[in-house]
């Protein structure tokens, strides 16, 4: 007998179906009463052939069981030669009588088949509707990859011609180079040197101007205010002369200002004593007298001159001496521009910006 699907089964696949043919009617529509009932008629008829059938595979199940006395005895060989022999020809003539049989078949009417072929169907609709997101997703990432992969190609198309371009000029130009006799190449050089040195120099003073101004419209006013015991660089938005000449209290505050006699005076024993006498190179204002913000622009461009020379310098220590704490030499540690010397305060040095490059 051929391998078959089970009966029970059969059964329960039929009213799997009959329940999704009634959702399928309800989600479309009741048919015409005579092809429903045509439709009744027919699976019910196809469930009675299926019941029979059940019903006369275990009445012969029955007279199997029935024409052995002892079923027991088949599940293990016995070691009796008779009993074995026995045994042998029972299950001989059981598998005869089970391949003879004829295969439980729908008839040729039965709607059996038209429902396994729609059932099927409807299983492949489902699957090659996911086949068909699966291939959308990975349609949309290939095509993403293309587009990557066109990017590239574009990048490195786009880096060939320069390079090309590049090396027909170097190619060009060795072959200048070649043509030209050493003095005409040494003349280039040097007339290639002062040019470069030319715009170097007019760099240096356009800087040297741009760094004075700073001092005179901003930094010199705020770091005398910082050593007269004001705030610190930068706290304060403007500090005007009459705020240096009244001075600071010892919370940062600015006193009132006394009477212009009396405190020019004081104002100038005041200024020799914390950044000492007036250089010769050192200008005055207006008035002839020299202000706090005159001393302490002084000093910072003082400062900053002495750094500079002793890092371009042949000495061999960068470091300069500092006569005294001052608000310069703290501005430009905490501007991140000098450094003090790791064991000894009083020394300060300019930070190599070049030589970290270098390394």
């Amino acid at each position: 007998m051929n391998p078959t699907i089970p009966i029970d089964q059969i059964l329960e696949n039929l009213q799997r179906f009959e329940k999704q043919t009634q959702v399928e009617r309800a989600r479309h529509g009741d048919v015409e009463p005579s092809l429903e009932a045509a439709y009744e008629a027919r699976l019910e008829r196809i469930v009675k052939e299926l019941r029979d059938q059940v019903k006369e595979q275990e009445s012969a199940l029955e007279e199997l069981r029935a024409s052995v006395r002892e079923p027991a005895a088949l599940t293990q060989p016995s070691p009796d030669p008779k009993i074995r022999l026995k045994q042998f020809r029972t299950l001989a003539s059981a598998y005869t009588s089970l391949t003879q049989a004829e295969d439980v078949l729908p008839a040729a009417d039965s709607p059996l088949p038209a429902l396994l072929a729609i059932r099927n169907a409807q299983r492949q609709i489902v699957e090659t509707k996911e086949s068909i997101h699966l291939v959308h997703d990975e349609l949309t990432k290939a095509r993403k990859r293309l587009e990557q992969e066109e990017s590239d190609l574009r990048d490195t198309r786009l880096m060939h011609t320069h390079l090309e371009q590049r090396l027909e000029k170097l190619r060009a130009g060795q072959e200048e180079q070649e043509q030209r006799s050493p003095e005409e190449i040494f003349e280039d050089l040097v007339q290639e040197k002062q040019a470069k040195i030319a715009a170097y120099e007019s760099e240096t003073k356009r800087l040297v101007k741009a760094f004075n101004d700073f001092i005179e419209s901003h930094l010199a006013a705020m770091l005398a205010a910082e050593e007269l015991g004001g705030p610190i660089v930068g706290e304060l938005g403007a500090v005007d002369e009459d705020m240096l000449a009244a001075g600071f209290t010892s919370k940062g505050k600015t006193k009132k200002l006394k009477t212009k006699p009396a405190q020019d005076s004081l104002r100038q024993q005041r200024i020799d004593q914390i950044w000492g006498r007036q250089d010769a190179d050192e200008e005055d204002n207006e008035d002839g007298l020299r202000t706090e913000k005159d001393a302490a622009g002084a000093e910072i461009r003082t400062l900053t001159e002495d750094l500079l020379n002793a890092l371009a310098g042949s000495n061999t220590s960068p470091y300069v001496e500092l006569p005294r704490d001052s608000a310069a030499a703290r501005f430009l540690v905490r501007s991140k521009i000098a450094q003090y010397h790791p064991k000894d305060a009083r020394r300060l040095r300019l930070i190599d910006f070049a030589k970290e490059l270098d390394d």
